[in-house]
């Protein structure tokens, strides 16, 4: 069988790294889709067309919690499947102007989304794009061949999560955002008669997108509280499921997430699916963060079982591009009308009459469908099953005890979420100041992360407000307080008094966070680690090299010239076809200036050597003379909050670290001083 070979690029090692990660038996359909589509698993051309799985490995942790025994020969398996996805990340090198330049970029925002892998798209490339036409049809080559593809993806995705016949794994629009939409649909909740006999729990740790679309029904919501130790109550679970299935009588429906996108906190899964059952009720779980990093099981056992599952595949490294997943139960299935009705969804439409067809999964997938997105699903799921969960997971274990074990007690960097639970390498974190009593700002971090070390990271709420109000601390007065400075309601922009308030976006709290990819080298995961620890410490003392924007709430470096700043990215508009060939131009002509070029940082960093932590503590170190000689604040934009809330003020401003190092600078200067020159050499003497 002819092996996927990566592009020129990937080393050589990398490359002998891919044997046996491509080359291996085919996963097993389930008996319904073997029937279903006999004739699209017979092969049709000369290609690899179906992925496989390596040989199951043995279990690793008996629980998130407990430390690894991990088998020598099974952790150079990992070692080199995690040194081929690394060397096979598409887009490694620096894009953006920073303080300086490092060889290139650390992305630490696997959670918000994953990256392309140069070996998937090569498959892609090579096997799939020379046979592509659109699915609906078995008539003809590349129609059949293409399906065969689809099909395939959709068979290899069912092995991995153990579905049965009773269940349906449906490709929907973008993430579990669109397959929760679905959902709502397909149950039908927006009807009176449905919604008024139904009931709603959710967890105080969703995501938005597992908040709004049931809400926005109209239909009863109960918000199930966390417990002392930051995970779901299940005695108050078990109170509400008993109230409303006795006395109420309501169908009962739980949303949670399986692993939260703000803390990693994992959710007991298999525990709360059984109380669900036990006491009549339906369980959906949000697997949105959680699935590229722990073992999906639809159906572990009767009482367990999952009745519907929402993905986000393009979290998966290598996933960029793929579709959201519905999986559910059948029986959940009673909408007379397809969601989507359309193109593909239908046994025949007359002049008069019109008859949908049976199989779910035809029906719930109307219009051409995003084929190449859900080929690729099928092969990232296809990665993950090979390297393995249990290793996965027993990695995931590994860098959540090596961050806290560095980070658990540290006096400025403050973590989000319980500590001592079965959690994944996601951490979100606020920086204080205890001489301002105050927080940097996470924009400014984010910021700074990639100016400084390359690092990418995400700042905000990320989409889970009512769980990071939970966490911060933050009371209904509070927030709606904070929220007139960034509604974008005129009419609720003002206060109890009828005073103006004015629009500012930096008064949203948030955070930062990163995550630790399980693939990622113990070098890359010190690098990440030890920027965070520097900043921790020493960022706030970098804060007068920034300006921020009340409108955006976004920071950016005060001597980078804004046209630099919109010249650094690609952009569609350079795409040129006058030479009858496509061409980017301009770009690599105009690229920007560096920081550099703008700060003189010759006079920051003393230090002449190329590590990176040496350079920012040099800079550090030297900030108070830069600030006093080059910085003159007296020019910068003033934060605009009524002196009657500037109370409401959670975050450093640059200006107070400027007067801070200018009072540094100046006792400084004084401490080298001699109190004189010289000194006389005849000294009067006292006459008695």
């Amino acid at each position: 069988m002819e092996r996927v070979e990566p592009s020129e690029s990937v080393n050589v090692d990398a490359k002998r790294s891919t044997k046996g990660s491509l080359e291996s038996k085919t996963l097993n359909e389930t008996e319904e889709d073997s029937r279903k589509h006999s004739t699209l698993n017979e092969p049709l051309i000369n290609c690899q067309s179906q992925l496989t799985a390596s040989p199951p490995s043995q279990k690793l942790y008996n629980s998130m919690h407990q430390a690894s025994t991990i088998n020598p020969s099974e952790r150079i398996s990992f070692s080199e499947h995690c040194s081929h996805i690394v060397s096979n990340v598409d887009g490694t090198s620096s894009l953006f102007s920073k303080i300086y330049e490092l060889d290139h970029t650390v992305y630490a925002d696997y959670t918000a989304s994953g990256r392309g892998l140069i070996f998937i798209e090569h498959y892609m490339l090579t096997y799939v794009w020379p046979f592509y036409a659109n699915t609906h049809s078995e008539n003809n080559a590349f129609a059949l061949q293409t399906t065969r593809f689809r099909e395939s993806a959709r068979s290899i995705i069912k092995k991995c999560l153990n579905v049965t016949d009773d269940d349906v794994v449906i490709f929907t629009g973008s993430g579990s955002t669109a397959a929760i939409n679905k959902f709502v649909d397909i149950l039908q909740l927006r009807t009176d008669e449905i919604r008024n006999r139904t009931v709603v729990f959710v967890s105080t740790s969703e995501h938005h997108s597992n908040i709004l679309p049931w809400k926005e029904t109209g239909v009863e919501f109960v918000r199930i509280p966390n417990n002392e130790k930051g995970l779901l109550d299940q005695n108050v679970l078990k109170e509400n499921l008993i109230y409303y299935r006795d006395l109420t009588k309501k169908s009962i429906i739980c949303i949670f997430n399986a692993g939260s996108n703000v803390t990693g906190v994992l959710a007991d899964v298999d525990r709360i699916s059984e109380l669900v059952h036990e006491h009549g009720g339906y369980i959906f779980w949000d697997y949105a963060a959680a699935a590229p990093y722990v073992h999906i099981d639809m159906n572990p056992s009767e009482k367990a079982a999952k009745d519907a599952v929402f993905i986000s595949t393009h979290k998966f490294i290598g996933g960029p591009g793929t579709p959201g997943l519905l999986i559910a139960k059948k029986k959940l299935f009673e909408n007379p009308v397809p969601t989507g009705c359309g193109g593909g969804t239908v046994n025949f439409v007359t002049r008069t009459a019109t008859e949908y067809a049976k199989d779910i999964e035809t029906r719930e997938e109307g219009g051409t469908p995003s084929i190449l997105g859900s080929i690729r699903a099928g092969l990232v799921f296809h990665l993950k099953q090979s390297i393995g969960h249990e290793l996965i997971e027993g990695r995931e274990t590994e860098l959540v005890h090596k961050f806290f074990q560095r980070f658990q007690n540290h006096p400025t960097l403050f973590i989000l979420g319980p500590p001592d639970v079965s959690r994944l390498a996601i951490f979100s974190f606020l920086i204080y100041v205890p001489s301002v009593d105050k927080y940097l700002h996470h924009n400014f971090i984010c910021s700074l992360l990639n100016d400084l070390f390359d690092i990418q990271v995400r700042s905000g709420c990320s989409c889970a407000g009512p769980y990071v109000l939970d966490l911060l601390n933050i009371d209904d007065e509070q927030i709606n307080m904070y929220s007139k400075f960034y509604t974008e309601d005129l009419d609720q922009r003002f206060d109890k008094d009828n005073d103006p308030i004015p629009y500012n976006a930096l008064m949203k709290p948030g955070f930062t966070r990163f995550n630790l990819p399980y693939f990622a080298s113990d070098d890359e995961v010190n690098y990440i680690l030890g920027a965070i620890e520097f900043v921790a410490s020493f960022a706030w003392r970098f804060l007068p090299l920034y300006q921020y924007n009340q409108e955006t709430a976004v920071w950016r470096p005060r001597h980078l010239p804004v046209e630099n700043r919109s010249n650094a990215s690609h952009s569609l508009a350079a795409v040129d076809y006058q030479n009858g060939t496509m061409e980017q131009i301009n770009f690599l002509n105009n690229k920007p200036q560096n920081i550099d070029h703008q700060i003189p940082l010759a006079n920051l960093s003393s230090s002449s050597s190329d590590d990176p932590f040496e350079q920012a503590k040099a800079i550090s170190k030297n900030m108070p003379q830069y600030v006093y000689e080059n910085i003159d604040f007296r020019t910068d934009t003033q934060l605009n909050i009524p002196k009657k809330y500037e109370h409401f003020i959670w975050f450093v401003t640059p200006k107070e670290i400027m007067i801070k190092l200018m009072v540094e600078f100046e006792c400084l200067q004084q401490k080298d001083r001699l109190a004189v020159p010289f000194q006389h050499r005849y000294r009067s003497i006292q006459i008695v």
